[in-house]
């Protein structure tokens, strides 16, 4: 009697320790899938902003006007970084 105790407990561990690693392989891959999804919403962000920057004039950081083609490509980079943020994402 006492043996099959034993191995129903062992059962149901090895059952949770399972269900536990499932989830938790699973939030990993939703965490991957959201970051993809992300970086690929940025970078198509990114690349319709940086034409539009180049052809800005009288814009400044801060005291610094934009002048340098380095200085254009980090306007659209903070540009596509805001528009992440604040997306409104559709849920199926």
């Amino acid at each position: 009697m006492m043996d099959d105790d034993i191995k129903k407990a062992e059962k149901r561990g090895y059952a949770r320790g399972y269900a536990a690693g499932k989830q938790f392989r699973l939030r990993g891959m939703q965490a991957e899938r959201t970051l993809r999804e992300e970086q690929a919403f940025w970078d198509r962000a990114y690349l319709v902003l940086l034409p539009f920057a180049f052809e800005q004039q009288g814009w400044k950081f801060g005291d610094q006007a934009i002048t340098k083609p380095q200085d254009r490509t980090k306007l659209a980079a903070e540009w596509a970084t805001t528009a992440l943020q604040t997306r409104r994402l559709r849920r199926p």
